[in-house]
């Protein structure tokens, strides 16, 4: 983004709540909740001729791509396309304003420095870690092994 245009750039949270969603991660870590949020981004200025809005919705869309969006699935949106808000102020500026439906675990995990108190526990936030078994091997009643996954 050339500095013009970032110099009216403001990026805030909007309509945050939390949506109980309980889960045991294991290894010390536990989901106690999703945050659910509209992000904000808004362009007081946009310099529309100097920089086309294009390749802002571009770089958003190459964004939304590379995120995992499935979070907001489970919780019911099926919708989270960006909403787009734009005015035109002169022949060289616009008001951008995009809305964008968001969702992040809240994870914590033990540790006995942590700041908040669980489950007779104390425990800090943090980003889970999952741990993906690549293969196994299944056992039968009869005792014959068998392969799963890629060797």
């Amino acid at each position: 983004m050339p500095p013009r245009a970032m110099q009216s750039f403001s990026s805030e949270i909007d309509g945050m709540k939390t949506i109980p969603a309980a889960k045991d991660y294991g290894l010390s870590q536990y989901r106690q909740s999703i945050i659910r949020y509209d992000a904000v981004l808004s362009w007081e200025r946009y310099p529309y001729r100097e920089y086309d809005p294009r390749v802002l919705m571009s770089l958003l869309d190459a964004w939304l791509a590379s995120d995992d969006r499935d979070l907001l699935r489970q919780i019911g949106i099926t919708n989270a396309d960006p909403d787009w808000d734009i005015g035109v102020i002169d022949d060289k500026s616009a008001m951008v304003v995009v809305t964008i439906p968001m969702a992040e675990e809240l994870v914590i995990v033990q540790d006995e420095k942590g700041v908040i108190p669980f489950d007779g526990k104390r425990w800090k936030l943090a980003d889970p870690v999952i741990w993906t078994a690549l293969t196994a091997q299944i056992y039968g009643a009869d005792g014959s092994a068998a392969s799963a996954g890629d060797e």
